[in-house]
């Protein structure tokens, strides 16, 4: 299941982190669960700076004459966090199944960014020669999307207990449905790393977590409106479906082999 077992993990709970507001004001702060800065919680400069980034490169993701700008400058963000910030918390602290979820995220979404950047490129140069460096981002994002499902399958497996734990109560039998997705999402990974299958594994993940954000992470956001985990885990979601989509699209349009890529 697509949550955050990060406090949980820890022995804490998800009021251990402060507030996403002070009264009716919006505190400025890095979301630990994709830029995990030390000391984040006293630096709401941070957070301020790499929001309006993210959301302008997002803006520039929606118009055609920059899309490929904005997609670059989300993968960029993104994979940088996980080598400067995921990788050695990752080496301090290899047993925390929360900061794992975090890094996989984070390379998940980073890879579904270079596929945008790519395909992006790819239509403004329909008509002309292949784009050689779109073919490579897009593959490069299709297997750092794959290895992310594989990460995740194992997390599920590892921590079972949880998972079946943050499962709405009116689905049955909570760790079969555990092992069913941890299995859904090392059968995706596979798929979409080996090319067998590959677009139908990348519509089965698209659907998997968009139904995880209208079930799960709906309701839990309604419920703790100002719990800014509960945001993070929702949109997460949401952007893990649509990434799923993005790597479906890039699929279908006479996908190309590592090879071929390679050769070009």
């Amino acid at each position: 299941m697509r949550d955050r077992p990060r406090q949980e993990l820890r022995g804490g709970s998800v009021a251990d982190d402060p507030p996403v507001f002070e009264g009716n004001r919006p505190v400025g702060r890095v979301q630990a669960a994709l830029e995990p800065v030390l000391g984040a919680t006293s630096l709401p400069v941070i957070g301020w700076i790499t929001g309006v980034v993210l959301v302008a490169a997002a803006v520039a993701t929606l118009l055609r004459p920059t899309a490929s700008y904005g997609a670059a400058a989300i993968a960029a963000m993104l994979l940088v966090w996980d080598v400067l910030l995921h990788a050695p918390a990752l080496a301090a602290a290899p047993k925390n199944g929360s900061e794992w979820t975090s890094a996989a995220e984070t390379f998940a979404l980073g890879g579904a960014a270079l596929v945008l950047f790519g395909r992006t490129r790819l239509s403004a140069a329909w008509r002309g020669a292949p784009d050689a460096l779109a073919l490579r981002t897009i593959m490069a994002g299709r297997i750092f999307f794959g290895i992310s499902m594989l990460g995740f399958g194992a997390l599920h497996f590892l921590y079972i207990p949880y998972v079946a734990f943050v499962i709405p109560n009116w689905i049955p039998t909570h760790v079969a449905f555990a092992y069913a997705t941890g299995v859904a999402h090392v059968a995706a990974g596979l798929g979409i790393l080996t090319g067998v299958i590959a677009r139908v594994a990348a519509l089965c993940t698209a659907a998997m977590f968009g139904s995880w954000f209208l079930i799960l992470h709906i309701p839990r956001v309604a419920a703790h409106a100002r719990n800014p985990n509960e945001w993070t885990s929702m949109l997460i979601a949401l952007a893990m479906s649509g990434g799923a989509l993005l790597v479906a699209d890039a699929l279908s349009r006479a996908p190309v082999a590592p090879a071929e890529v390679a050769a070009i």
